[in-house]
C-alpha cells in the first residue's frame, strides 16, 4: 500500500524543488554569460602531472567550461584575455587550518582560495565564503565527535548522528591511543558509512589506520608505532629531544609501515613548517618573507603577539625533552643537541620521500595560526615538501588535488569536489603566476592575479578589514611569564661576597633573565624548572636602610625582621612576561657575631 505523503515529506519535496529550480536558474544565468577565454599561459591543471603550454581555458560564469588544446578553435563571441608568458595553477587549498576571522585577506592574497577549518563554523559564514572575494571557501569539521571509550556502540552511533547534523565536511577525531581504540573504531565505522574521511592525531599510526584513520596529522604517530615499549616510555617521560631520531637505523620496519599505510589509502598531513621549519636550510629566507609581509602598513589588524611568535618560529624547534622549553631557539642549544635535531629532520624528510615514492599521498596543511603565517605558510609548506624530496609538481598537487580528495570523502563517496584542479565543471578558482613553479616551487609566491568563483580578485589589504574587540589568542606552544616557587638560600649576610642563588619554579627557558632589585644579572638556565644566578656582591656591600628599624638604642637583632632584595624572572617576547617577585632576606653582619 502506498504511504501517504506526510507534512515532513511535503516540506522536503518543496525544498528539493526549490533547490533544483535555484540550481537551474543559476546554471541558466551562467550559461547566458559571455564565455571568457584565457590564452597564452601555461596551465598546470593539478591532475595530469605535466604542464600544458599553449592550452586555452574557457570560463563560463563561475565554472570552468573546457580546456582547449592549441589545435582547438576558440569559441565565437568569447571575451579573450591573453596571459602570454604566465602560468596558471588551481586555487590552493590549505587542508589544516584553525580558523580565525581576521585571516581572510591573507589567504586570498596568497592564492589560497579554500581552507579546511578544524573548527565548528556557522552555516552563514560558510555560505558567504563561497562567493566572497575577501574570504577563502570555508570547509569545516564541526566539533570533534565527543565519544569516549566507555560509550556503548549505540551511544557512539547517536553521537555521530548528532555530529552529522552540524553538516561537517570532514571528521576531525580526538587523538587515537590504545585506550581509545575500541570507541575510535566504532566511531570511524559510522563516519565512513556517511562517506567522510577521518582526520586527526595518533599515538600509533599502525593501530589507528587499522581502526579507520584516513588522514594522519603530523608524522610522529608512525615513529611511535615503531618504538619498543621501553623506548616509548622513555620518550613519554621526556628523556629524548625528539621522536624523529628513533627512525635512525629502523628503516626496514618503517618501510613495512609505509607500505601498509599506502595500501590502506592513508594520507599524511605533515605540517613541516610548524614542526621543523627552524631546521630548514631556507629558514632565514622564510623569516624574511614573513617580515616583509608583516611590514605592510595595511595589515595593522594583524595581532602583534602572533606576529612576533610566528617570526620566532623560524629560529625555533619543537622539543620534547624535559631539559628544555617547548620551542627553544636552535642557536641556544648545545652543539650535540643541535646535531640530534638535524638528524631528526633528515629522518622526517626521508620518511616523507619514501612514503610518496611508495605511492602515498600528501595533503599540504599548515596548522595555521600556530603553525605558520596565514596564506604564505602554505607556499612555505610546499617548499619544505620539495626539500623533503617531492617534485614541484607533487608539492603542487598536495596543495590542490590531493587536498580536494579530503572533501570527497573515503573512496570518493561524497562526490567530486568542485575545487583543487583545472577541469571542466570545476569552479573557476585560479592563481596566475609570473614564473614557472615547476622550475622552482618558490615561484608560487610570484602571484600576478587570483580568480575566485570566476572573477578576478582585487588583491591588497584593508586596515579596516578586522577590529579586535578582545585580546587575540596566543599560538600553541607559546611561552608565558615564569613562576618562582622558591629560592635557595633564603637569606644572605650583608657585606659578604656574592652568593650563588638557586631559583626553582616553572616556565623558565634558555632566554630567561633574572632581575635583582630591578637590575638584570647573568642567568644560568639549568632546565625549565630551575635557573641560577650569582648574586652581585655590591647589592649586599651597601645595604639600604632597614625599613623596619625605628630610632633608639643600638641592638644586635632585628625586632621585626630585616631588609630584603627583590628578585623576579623575565621571559622576553614573543609573549613572555615577568614572574612573581620573591624576596631574599639580607641579615646584618652584627659586630662580634
Amino acid at each position: 500500500m502506498r504511504r501517504p505523503l506526510c507534512r515532513s515529506d511535503a516540506t522536503w519535496v518543496a525544498t528539493l524543488g526549490l533547490a533544483l529550480l535555484t540550481a537551474g536558474i543559476h546554471a541558466g544565468a551562467a550559461d547566458s554569460e559571455q564565455a571568457r577565454v584565457i590564452t597564452g599561459a601555461t596551465i598546470i591543471d593539478g591532475v595530469s602531472g605535466t604542464a600544458l603550454p599553449g592550452y586555452a581555458l574557457v570560463i563560463q560564469g563561475d565554472t570552468i567550461r573546457e580546456l582547449l588544446s592549441p589545435e582547438d578553435p576558440l569559441p565565437e563571441d568569447a571575451e579573450v584575455q591573453d596571459l602570454s608568458g604566465q602560468y596558471i595553477i588551481p586555487g590552493l587549498i590549505d587542508s589544516h587550518v584553525h580558523w580565525l576571522d581576521w585571516m581572510g585577506e591573507l589567504f586570498i592574497n596568497h592564492g589560497v582560495t579554500s581552507v579546511v577549518a578544524l573548527d565548528d563554523l556557522d552555516n552563514g559564514k560558510r555560505n558567504k565564503s563561497h562567493s566572497s572575494h575577501s574570504l577563502p571557501r570555508l570547509f569545516h569539521s564541526a566539533k570533534r565527535p565527543p565519544f569516549g571509550n566507555d560509550d556503548s556502540a549505540a551511544e557512539i552511533r547517536q553521537i555521530i548522528k548528532e555530529w552529522l547534523a552540524r553538516q561537517p565536511d570532514i571528521a576531525h577525531f580526538p587523538t587515537f591511543n590504545p585506550a581509545s581504540s575500541r570507541a575510535y573504531a566504532l566511531a570511524a565505522e559510522e563516519v565512513h558509512k556517511a562517506g567522510f574521511m577521518v582526520f586527526g592525531h595518533t599515538e600509533n599510526a599502525v593501530d589507528s589506520i587499522a581502526a579507520g584513520h584516513d588522514v594522519i596529522e603530523h608524522v610522529w604517530g608512525f615513529t611511535q608505532a615503531a618504538m619498543s615499549e621501553s623506548e616509548l616510555e622513555a620518550f613519554q617521560a621526556g628523556e629524548h629531544l625528539t621522536w624523529a631520531t628513533f627512525m635512525t637505523g629502523d628503516w626496514d620496519r618503517l618501510d613495512e609501515i609505509i607500505d601498509d599505510a599506502v595500501a590502506s589509502g592513508a594520507y599524511i598531513n605533515p605540517t613541516l613548517v610548524y614542526e621543523w621549519g627552524g631546521m630548514s636550510r631556507d629558514a632565514d629566507r622564510r623569516e624574511l618573507d614573513d617580515y616583509r609581509l608583516l611590514s605592510n602598513p595595511d595589515l595593522v589588524y594583524f595581532p602583534g603577539n602572533i606576529a612576533r611568535s610566528l617570526l620566532a618560529k623560524h629560529r625555533q624547534i619543537k622539543n620534547f625533552s624535559r631539559r628544555f622549553e617547548n620551542v627553544p631557539y636552535v642557536a641556544y642549544l648545545p652543539a650535540d643537541d643541535q646535531a640530534e635535531f638535524r638528524e631528526g629532520y633528515r629522518n622526517v624528510r626521508e620518511f616523507i620521500r619514501r612514503f610518496v615514492a611508495a605511492g602515498g599521498k600528501i595533503q599540504a596543511g599548515t596548522d595555521t595560526v600556530s603553525g605558520a603565517m596565514p596564506g604564505l605558510g602554505l607556499h612555505q609548506e610546499m617548499q619544505m615538501l620539495v626539500e623533503a624530496g617531492l617534485s614541484p609538481m607533487q608539492a603542487l598537487q598536495s596543495a590542490t588535488r590531493s587536498s580536494a580528495e579530503l572533501l570527497e570523502g573515503r573512496g570518493g563517496k561524497r562526490g567530486p569536489a568542485l575545487i583543487g584542479s583545472i577541469e571542466p565543471g570545476k569552479r573557476a578558482d585560479l592563481v596566475v603566476l609570473d614564473a614557472d613553479p615547476l622550475v622552482d616551487i618558490a615561484n608560487t609566491q610570484k602571484i600576478a592575479r587570483v580568480m575566485k568563483d570566476g572573477r578576478w580578485v582585487e588583491l591588497g589589504y584593508h586596515p579596516e578589514y578586522f577590529t579586535f574587540t578582545k585580546p587575540p589568542r596566543s599560538i600553541a606552544g607559546s611561552t608565558f611569564a615564569p613562576v618562582i616557587s622558591s629560592i635557595t638560600p633564603a637569606a644572605v649576610v650583608a657585606g659578604h661576597p656574592g652568593s650563588r642563588v638557586v631559583i626553582e619554579g616553572s616556565g623558565f627557558q634558555m632566554t630567561t633573565l633574572v632581575r635583582v632589585d630591578g637590575i638584570s644579572v647573568t642567568t644560568d638556565f639549568i632546565n625549565p624548572r630551575r635557573i641560577e644566578i650569582e648574586l652581585p656582591a655590591e647589592l649586599m656591600a651597601s645595604p639600604r636602610p632597614d625599613p623596619y628599624r625605628a630610632p633608639g638604642p643600638a641592638q644586635r637583632t632585628g625586632i621585626v625582621g630585616y631588609r630584603t632584595i627583590e628578585i623576579h624572572a623575565f621571559n622576553p617576547p614573543p609573549e613572555g612576561g615577568a614572574s612573581n617577585s620573591v624576596h631574599l632576606m639580607v641579615e646584618p653582619d652584627w659586630p662580634g657575631q
